[in-house]
């Protein structure tokens, strides 16, 4: 358990200053029906403690907690829209119970939401490395399994099981939201999000800020801006403005979508997604010159940023010039060989430019 620990440590950390937009035996059969009702007690006991804690009597930081008091105060701060106090409450709190598998599990969920997956591994990893007999183990296999992108369809059905039989299991829940952003179950995912923010108000802001995503993806877009604007809200930060830019772009309201742009690049200025992000949004605007400065904005701050060569493609392609957009689009796949998207939009344009060489391409804007 030493190496493990080492790892949650630097883990811990690089989850509360890198906040981003990330063979085993089969899996077990479902928990027996008293580990099942264990689980459930365990529950009630963690919500009678959250209740029993007002906010003049909450515990310092510095101050030892049972497991029990430490998963009902990481729970209400993550219902009160604290996440990051609750981050920062478990970064104090796990080592000194570095060897209790729910509080590390905690732990792993927190930075995980956030999509560091690299990060988050080796605390799932420990996590399991504790047994995989009860509830939290056998999610954080899952967790593992899924997020190396192994036996997909057996993982996550094994995990879908596990919310199944433990529906009140928040943290569960959140984990099987999270995957299924990962693997565009979007339907399914906005229905676990949904669920979890019947029982946390206003809820943490990565579940917002996700659930955003998925009902973008689904062209929800009225929707998406609620969760939006709670995001920006809670935790206002370049990830948070990025993806309110996205969202008031995708509704065409683009005044507004500058300005959230604006304040991403302002709080996060080195961060290249944002800039490329910002002429993705120009782009759609049709502010191709702009657009493009934007994406080269990027690429200066990451040379290795795919997705701004590809925006830099979409803006060339739609003001004619197909052997440019080509080439754009070639260097995205360069960087990034799974790129389907610019494979896509090179075989249309080549067939374009080998039948009407001359001819200019139109269109609507595409992501």
């Amino acid at each position: 358990m030493t190496r493990y620990f080492l790892i949650i440590i630097t883990a811990s950390s690089c989850c509360l200053t890198c906040l981003c937009k990330i063979s085993q035996p089969s899996v077990q059969q479902p928990l027996a029906t008293q580990e099942s009702l264990a689980a459930q007690q365990a529950l009630a006991t963690q919500q009678s403690l959250a209740t029993q804690l007002s906010p003049s009597d909450q515990p310092t930081l510095s101050t030892p907690q049972s497991p029990a008091q430490i998963e009902a105060r990481v729970l209400q701060l993550l219902g009160a829209g604290k996440q990051s106090e609750a981050e920062e409450y478990l970064d104090t709190q796990a080592p000194q119970h570095k060897n209790n598998q729910r509080v590390v599990f905690l732990l792993a969920c927190c930075v995980r939401s956030r999509f560091m997956i690299r990060e988050s591994a080796p605390i799932f990893a420990a996590v399991a490395d504790m047994g995989t007999n009860s509830v939290t183990g056998q999610c954080a296999l899952q967790m593992l399994y899924l997020d190396v992108r192994k036996d997909i369809d057996q993982h996550f059905n094994a995990l879908r099981s596990l919310v199944e039989s433990n529906p009140d299991d928040m943290m569960l829940r959140w984990m099987i939201a999270v995957q299924c952003r990962s693997f565009d179950k979007n339907e399914e995912g906005v229905k676990h999000y949904r669920r979890l923010l019947e029982r946390w108000s206003p809820g943490p802001v990565l579940v917002h800020q996700t659930y955003g995503n998925l009902l973008e993806e689904l062209e929800k877009y009225d929707e998406a801006l609620v969760e939006r604007r709670k995001a920006v809200e809670l935790e206002p930060a370049g990830w948070s403005y990025q993806g309110l830019g996205s969202t008031l772009s995708s509704l065409k309201r683009f005044k507004e979508a500058g300005e959230a742009y604006a304040k991403s690049v302002e709080l996060a200025p080195d961060n290249s997604s944002y800039w490329a992000s910002w002429g993705w949004g120009l782009m759609q605007e049709r502010r191709f010159p702009e657009a493009i400065a934007k994406c080269e904005k990027a690429i200066s701050l990451n040379p290795k940023g795919y997705s701004a060569y590809s925006y830099w493609g979409r803006c060339l392609e739609l003001q004619g010039e197909k052997q440019e957009a080509i080439a754009k689009y070639k260097k995205a796949i360069e960087l990034n060989h799974n790129y389907k998207y610019a494979r896509e939009r090179i075989t249309a344009l080549e067939k374009e430019v080998e039948a009407k060489p001359a001819s200019a391409s139109g269109g609507n804007t595409g992501k």
